[in-house]
């Protein structure tokens, strides 16, 4: 065992006196803390102090450090136009009132483009953003609009902060008013006439709508809410809605493609206009007389102006000729006799009727399905993946072709209301697409049928899309948008027709379909449509950014996406 043996190194005095130095004594200790205590007081006091300094003295300094121009978050609207900064900072009333105060420390907010007037902006800004106009957006619901879309729309805008407006009167001017007080705020003045009287100019009091949603008829203008990127539930230009429209897209569809094919496509009915087409549909129905036909008024809904057509003498005669038998009706009168006899209307089609439909329950049955643009620069549309079934009350009878036959050949679900027993027919009982492909699983042992008439629906809706992209890019303005109600109708071989698009479908919700189908697609229609114009959703691609749930992307012009590829 080796054991280390303590060794004395050598140390200087001062070392020693060091370490002979005893202990401090414990009050001293103590002492030596309070004073470390006082010192960091004395610190903290010293810092504080000079915090103090450097805070404002007056309430203007208080103001500007807390940016209390500012309106709190609660007050702004829950969405505003992509831009929407952009614009109002370069607007006439902006650009004045901040030359009249340079020294304006915030910025206008992008609700002030549709609900201050030139006063509001001058307040605000002329103030320092002391005086705080009221901010409040407005929409714009038509009141020829049904109860039932009112009710759907307006939780979803008074979730944005917006209030109902009713006012028709809208307007949005950005002329300067010439004269102002020596604050810089504009005020009246007078004007005399030519005829010795004076006008009293004042500054315009009109406001826009920051959303518009128009039913059958405009009932205000859109240019003020368009001006500034607002909303509008209807695009110029689009004329698919009416009968002659759709049979005009289509006819152009079959020409403008890549490959040009003949009229009519494999997926819509035989046309003519009537009276412009006269002679050749008559001409064609004298050398097929085993066609049914069918005429539609060009303009109407809901079944009125429809009439039955077995043979030619029905239309035109040599003592009857078609332009006595027209009768011009402006406005169907909601009494009369679903099946009075009929005049036909001064514009109109005549569309092959199709014999060999698949039935339900031995009737005749049609299906609604949606179609939405929701942004027309650049244009994007999406199809939603579901729909209801509306069939006819009677038993279907092609050889019962007459006027007191409509009720089993006209689906259209308000003309089969007019029957009198209609709360207890078939007619009053919709199905949905699911629940059909359940029946004919099940009943006549049909697989997939879901599968397959959603992939014909999508592609009859890119080819609508395509067909009215031209249109759009020449008359839309961003900002609008529409959804379309479609109906499509299936033959016994499961082929898919379109028969027609509806600008206003049906929002009653009548029935448990109704109610677990319309209400769900119009709340995701207004998140797609907000998206598609927010901030939020530029340079994004729809297909993965979008909030889409039952809707499906169909054409995203900005990226060049096609969901079908119709060449």
């Amino acid at each position: 065992r080796f054991w280390l043996r303590p060794v004395d190194f050598p140390h200087d005095a001062e070392s020693s006196a060091v370490a002979a130095r005893p202990p401090p004594p414990a009050n001293r200790v103590r002492q030596g803390r309070s004073g470390g205590l006082e010192m960091a007081a004395k610190s903290k006091k010293s810092e504080k102090k000079d915090n103090e300094d450097d805070a404002p003295k007056d309430l203007e300094s208080m103001f500007l450090k807390n940016k209390e121009w500012e309106y709190p978050v609660e007050k702004r609207s829950g969405w505003l136009p992509v831009g929407a900064q952009e614009i109002v900072d370069a607007h006439p009333w902006t650009r004045r009132a901040v030359e009249k105060n340079p020294r304006f420390p915030g910025y206008v907010p992008g609700e002030a483009l549709f609900c201050w007037t030139e006063p509001d902006f001058a307040s605000y800004i002329n103030s320092g953003g002391f005086v705080k106009p009221k901010m409040v957006c407005q929409y714009y619901i038509s009141p020829e609009n049904p109860q039932s879309i009112v009710d759907l729309l307006e939780p979803v805008l008074s979730d944005m902060n917006w209030v109902c407006s009713v006012d028709s009167h809208v307007g949005r001017e950005e002329e300067l008013t010439q004269t102002t007080d020596y604050m810089g705020m504009p005020i009246a003045r007078m004007k005399k006439q030519e005829d010795g009287t004076y006008e009293v100019l004042k500054p315009s009091d009109k406001v826009a709508p920051i959303f518009i949603w128009e039913a059958g008829r405009r009932m205000v203008d859109h240019g003020p809410t368009l001006k500034y990127r607002g909303l509008v539930n209807r695009i110029d230009g689009i004329t698919m809605f009416t009968k002659v429209g759709m049979l005009d897209l289509i006819r152009e569809r079959c020409i403008d493609r890549d490959m040009p094919i003949t009229f009519p496509p494999s997926w819509f009915p035989l046309t003519f206009v009537l009276p412009d087409d006269l002679e050749q549909w008559k001409r064609h129905a004298e050398a097929h007389p085993h066609m049914k036909w069918i005429y539609k008024p060009n303009g109407e809904a809901m079944g009125r102006g429809i009439i039955l057509v077995d043979k030619i003498s029905d239309v035109d005669s040599k003592e009857r000729p078609f332009r006595t038998r027209c009768k011009n009706v402006e406005v169907f009168d909601p009494k009369e006799a679903p099946l009075k006899e009929r005049d036909f209307a001064n514009y109109g089609v005549i569309q092959e009727y199709m014999v060999n439909p698949m039935l339900l329950e031995n009737r005749k049955f049609a299906v609604r399905v949606y179609m939405l643009v929701a942004r027309v620069k650049p244009l994007l549309c999406f199809h939603y993946n579901f729909g209801y079934i509306k069939r006819c009350g009677e038993f279907y009878d092609e050889n019962k072709f007459e006027r007191e036959d409509l009720f089993r050949h006209i689906t259209n679900q308000e003309f089969q209301k007019k029957q009198d027993d209609f709360t207890t027919s078939k007619a009053a009982d919709l199905m949905s697409v699911e629940s059909l492909d359940g029946y004919l699983r099940d009943n006549l042992g049909i697989p997939a049928f879901r599968l397959n008439f959603w992939q014909q629906v999508k592609t009859l809706c890119m080819e609508v899309c395509l067909g009215i992209k031209d249109t759009v890019d020449e008359h839309g303005k961003f900002g609008m948008f529409e959804v379309f109600g479609l109906d499509v109708i299936v033959d016994a071989d499961q082929r898919v027709y379109l028969l027609e698009a509806n600008r206003d479908p049906s929002w009653v919700m009548d029935t448990q379909v109704k109610k677990a189908i319309i209400p769900e697609m119009v709340r995701e229609m207004m998140e797609l449509v907000f998206w598609a114009h927010s901030p939020e959703g530029k340079g994004k691609e729809a297909m993965l950014s979008s909030p889409m749930r039952g809707f499906e992307v169909l054409l995203d012009d900005a990226f060049g996406f096609q969901a079908v590829d119709l060449e």
